[in-house]
């Protein structure tokens, strides 16, 4: 009977354990519910320092709305992109709402950021701080809360934890069907991440006075950082190629931080060759916001 007891005791922590472990993440309206007034200060534009409602401002027209609750690269291309794409629609409207528990120090940091930022859709900073308007019930442990919604309701909903740019074009998908277009392919999508700023090769070139074969060698040893599944010795001695290549070349070394923060923003490598890449990109692109 003991033995039958903690057998069943047993099982019924393994299912407990697998099913939390497999629990969606949620964050923000879900489909089908209501899109809430939210009150933001604007940033930028002629409304900077307003109280503004992007709701009442989108007035049920075909929306896409992205809440940035942390700042990192991936996640700040796959903004760009999505509201790049949104914007470049005359029938969608978008935005951008900052989540910071000091509305001051966001409002300050955006105003400074926002053209190295590249962000063309409208930004504000919300009046409820790091949390949000409470009845959105936005998740503060995940990155970035997308909504994408039609006449006041939300059809689509992504909490993304760790967001990558490949994303973009799933999610720009759900907004082009309510506009009833033909989603971007990736391709197209990537133009739309890069609008307004160089686009990652042209960030990869080797500055002025640097041999232009320097910057082929550098692509050619980053590429191997960044290969599917590398085993850790083929990774570590990647690495230190790398590392030994860039010495103490000034030049090089601004190569190494441009390369770098193109390849966190395409959200490229897995996640030991990212915190490495992130710490060139932290030692070396010293020159970008």
């Amino acid at each position: 009977m003991r033995i039958g007891r903690c057998l069943s005791t047993l099982a019924l922590l393994y299912a407990a354990t697998h099913c939390f472990a497999d629990d969606p993440v949620f964050s923000g309206p879900q489909p089908g519910e209501a899109l809430p007034p939210l009150r933001v200060i604007a940033v930028g534009g002629e409304q900077t320092g307003e109280e503004v409602d992007p709701i009442q401002a989108a007035d049920g027209k075909p929306t896409l709305l992205v809440f940035v609750h942390k700042l990192t690269r991936p996640g700040v291309a796959l903004t760009r992109g999505l509201t790049n794409y949104a914007k470049a629609q005359p029938d969608a409207v978008t935005g951008i709402i900052w989540l910071d528990d000091d509305k001051a120090k966001a409002e300050e940091y955006l105003t400074r950021a926002r053209n190295s930022l590249s962000f063309k859709a409208p930004l504000g900073v919300s009046v409820d701080g790091g949390e949000g308007p409470g009845a959105y019930g936005l998740n503060r442990n995940v990155e970035l809360t997308i909504l994408v919604a039609s006449e006041n309701k939300v059809t689509a909903n992504y909490a993304l934890v760790q967001p990558s740019v490949t994303e973009g074009p799933k999610i720009a998908a759900d907004l082009a069907r309510l506009l009833d277009q033909d989603p971007p392919t990736a391709e197209e999508f990537e133009k739309f991440v890069f609008a307004g700023r160089e686009m990652a090769n042209r960030n990869m070139r080797p500055k002025r006075g640097d041999a232009p074969q320097a910057g082929q060698e550098l692509r050619s040893m980053m590429r191997k950082v960044i290969a599917e599944n590398p085993s850790e010795s083929e990774l570590r001695e990647a690495i230190e190629a790398v590392d030994a290549w860039v010495g103490e070349n000034e030049s090089r070394q601004t190569q190494l931080g441009r390369m770098a923060g193109a390849v966190l923003e395409r959200g490229l490598g897995g996640e030991a060759a990212q915190k490495v890449i992130r710490q060139w990109h932290e030692k070396y692109g010293a020159g970008e916001e």
